[in-house]
């Protein structure tokens, strides 16, 4: 296939910051620094385009224009450089702990045989923490909030 239809097809990039006047946009998938560039030098023809930048290690695009970026962006899409799209939604912070939780939980049965899981382990450190504290003297303070804290975890089954 000749370049020169190569470089006609839209490519697709998508918003990962956009300013008044700035606009940084990251290719899908990821593009190879000539052909960044090349792209680059597409944007920098388009009417209010101040300058186009290009990261290679982010695989990535930085607009700067005269006037509003949106009004840029719409004449990218109106003359087929590029198809601009939002990124994915990221998941809620509770999932994401969650699923960390989860994974540490199923690192630990893993590691230990099925022997003990990650409530069982945190437990258990928090009443190593709370026979420190008492051989160190110091039972009212430390030493009772950890062993309760560990009673209270190895209790749940």
């Amino acid at each position: 296939m000749p370049a020169d239809t190569d470089s006609a097809k839209p490519v697709r990039l998508q918003r990962v910051h956009i300013l008044e006047k700035r606009a940084r946009l990251r290719a899908d998938p990821k593009l190879d620094r000539d052909a960044l560039l090349s792209l680059a030098n597409r944007f920098a023809s388009v009417p209010n385009v101040r300058r186009a930048l290009v990261r290679p290690s982010t695989g990535s695009v930085i607009l700067e224009t005269f006037g509003p970026v949106e009004t840029v962006l719409a004449h990218v899409a109106e003359e087929g450089i590029a198809k601009i799209t939002q990124p994915p939604k990221t998941p809620p912070v509770h999932q994401v702990m969650q699923l960390g939780v989860m994974r540490m939980d199923m690192d630990v049965k893993k590691r230990t045989g099925d022997a003990l899981d990650l409530r069982t382990t945190v437990g258990l450190a928090l009443l190593g923490g709370a026979i420190v504290q008492l051989a160190r003297g110091q039972i009212a303070g430390p030493a009772t909030t950890l062993a309760l804290s560990a009673i209270s975890l190895l209790d749940k089954k």
